[in-house]
């Protein structure tokens, strides 16, 4: 019998949609008002959104509390600029991170005249005492496939994204017990630890060492999130 660990499985045709002329917003968890008692934030993981937003649109963002924020282009590039002065534009194969203090906003744009542009926000709340407001942007390279690769890291929390080949394997070890894991698959399919994920599926574990995967498609991306779990 194949064991599986217990885990626990957010389906993507199962999100909550919210949505206006300018955008379409996707929450895995719940989002602005909802409250599904299937679809509760992970830990320090609280928003995990595929946002699409309209040719020559905007979406603006209030910050109600100290939050850690990552911005992840999946198509296209979105303008960004905030309420502390800072102006930038992202594109794909990069992403931006936030430390962004309560009571601040961001504004994200959307500069093509024909062309939808979508991407992924995450927010991981922050509970840290020498909290400090900053922004920063950095690339990555998906010419390295069929490993995890670095995207940010912050006390206790790390962020991974690779690209797999079709049937290519690989793993995580978590760096403390106390951590729980999410993976979230961006395009393609994987089998992560005897499950079957699709596109835009999340799964969270909080009582695993290591997790496994192989990849089911080519060209396959998925992020592996490493999470505090004691403010759940």
């Amino acid at each position: 019998m194949i064991k599986q660990n217990p885990a626990k499985i957010f389906r993507s045709d199962l999100r909550t949609v919210s949505k206006s002329d300018a955008f379409l917003n996707l929450a895995t968890f719940n989002f602005e008002g909802s409250d599904d008692v299937s679809r509760k934030p992970f830990g320090t993981l609280k928003v995990l959104n595929e946002v699409t937003i309209a040719p020559l649109s905007k979406r603006f963002t209030f910050i109600d509390a100290n939050t850690e924020i990552m911005l992840l282009p999946l198509f296209g590039g979105i303008a960004y600029k905030d309420s502390l002065g800072d102006e930038d534009f992202i594109r794909i194969e990069q992403i931006k991170h936030l430390s962004a203090q309560q009571g601040t906003s961001f504004e994200l744009s959307n500069p093509y005249e024909l062309e939808n542009v979508s991407y992924l926000e995450v927010r991981f709340c922050s509970k840290a005492s020498n909290f400090k407001p900053s922004s920063s942007r950095s690339d990555f390279d998906f010419s390295e496939r069929n490993k995890l690769i670095p995207l940010f890291g912050f006390p206790d929390t790390l962020g991974f994204i690779g690209i797999y080949d079709g049937r290519k394997e690989g793993f995580y070890a978590l760096k403390s017990n106390l951590n729980g894991v999410f993976v979230f698959v961006i395009s393609g399919a994987f089998e992560v630890e005897n499950r079957l994920l699709e596109e835009k599926d999340g799964l969270s574990f909080n009582k695993i060492e290591t997790v496994e995967w192989e990849a089911l498609s080519e060209n396959a991306i998925l992020l592996v999130f490493e999470i505090p779990m004691e403010n759940q």
